[in-house]
């Protein structure tokens, strides 16, 4: 009798999760700033393409920060108010609320994505407990470009910023041009091809196919190809009352997909870098449509190297753990037990 009982109580198990498997599913999505590759090409088909997989039982809306006219600044608070089920928030963006996110893309934190990605994976862990108060669940994190220089004025070495306005997001690339007497100008994406263009900023921070997408180079000159603000790295994270209303079935697909996503991701980001300084540039073939542009390129100088690297470790690590600790006092420690590790600074 007692084994009846039993595998009655499995089978109604089955019954119900099946039917709540089974339930119509409307998933409210923000992505990051559209016209990119990462966006258009792989997020975004992710998310609309689980409507053909679930024969139209999981819709999705998905709109861009542009789309829906957001700045992305107030995202954690719109996580936290469920204004969205699943969002892509940049950690620069949000690093006034939550400091300790941006410690994955602090200014000159990695010259390669190889390193980004070990920097990334050793802080998983402290990403998805920092957005628990925010009523979020970590999903995902992945990098776009590296921020580099779109200058009006040739512009092939550090030096050649001071007195400048540029344009940069969050705290810790502002505090970088303090250092080298430059002036940090806050601005969205979409407003820095005007404010270029009228000269109230003389040269943007932005990745190298949102700068061409975007014709960044249609009012700049010169490319130099320094992460001063980062990797715009995101983290894509879901409403924890949305999350936990999916059966496990929905979430096991929707997870699935989005780690599909985010190794697809990871591989693109340094191919779809180079792409954009080939068509800001015209040094090679343009694969991104459009005219390419006429830009001069320099790299980053090793002098320049060593500059970035001594105000990381002397300025805006110390900085950055100081405003960190005051919301998370084991902020700094937890950075030198991961990534401080992985690029060899630790205090």
């Amino acid at each position: 009798m007692k084994n009846m009982m039993i595998a009655s109580c499995v089978a109604t198990m089955a019954i119900t999760g099946t039917l709540h498997a089974a339930e119509d599913v409307k998933i409210r999505v923000l992505g990051f700033w559209g016209n990119q590759p990462q966006v258009d090409d792989v997020d975004r088909k992710v998310w609309e393409g689980l409507a053909e997989q679930t024969g139209g039982r999981i819709q999705t809306q998905y709109l861009t920060l542009n789309e829906a006219g957001i700045k992305g600044d107030q995202a954690l608070r719109f996580l936290k108010r469920g204004t969205f089920d699943i969002m892509t928030i940049s950690v620069s963006y949000v690093s006034g609320d939550e400091p300790s996110l941006v410690a994955v893309d602090l200014p000159a934190i990695a010259y390669d994505f190889d390193t980004l990605r070990q920097i990334s994976d050793s802080y998983r862990g402290v990403i998805a407990e920092r957005v628990k108060p925010y009523n979020g669940v970590f999903l995902t994190h992945w990098p776009f470009n590296p921020q580099i220089l779109f200058c009006k004025e040739q512009t092939e070495s550090l030096e050649a910023l001071g007195g400048e306005k540029v344009r940069v997001s969050g705290a810790p690339a502002a505090d970088t041009l303090e250092e080298l007497d430059a002036t940090a100008v806050d601005l969205t994406g979409g407003e820095v091809y005007q404010a270029l263009q009228r000269g109230l900023v003389d040269c943007g921070t932005t990745g190298s196919t949102f700068g061409y997408r975007n014709k960044w180079h249609e009012v700049t000159s010169s490319l130099y190809d320094l992460p001063l603000g980062g990797y715009s790295q995101v983290i894509q994270v879901a409403n924890k009352d949305f999350w936990e209303s999916l059966s496990d079935e929905d979430q096991k697909l929707i997870s699935s997909k989005l780690s599909e996503a985010e190794e697809t991701l990871w591989e693109m980001a340094p191919v779809v870098h180079e792409q954009g300084i080939r068509c800001s540039t015209g040094e090679g073939e343009c694969e991104l449509g459009g005219e390419a542009g006429g830009m001069t390129y320099a790299d980053v100088s090793e002098e320049d190297r060593a500059k970035l690297d001594g105000i990381l470790k002397s300025v805006i690590i110390p900085r950055w753990k100081e405003s960190c600790n005051a919301s998370f006092p084991e902020c700094g420690e937890t950075f030198d037990e991961t990534i401080g590790q992985v690029i060899g600074i630790a205090d």
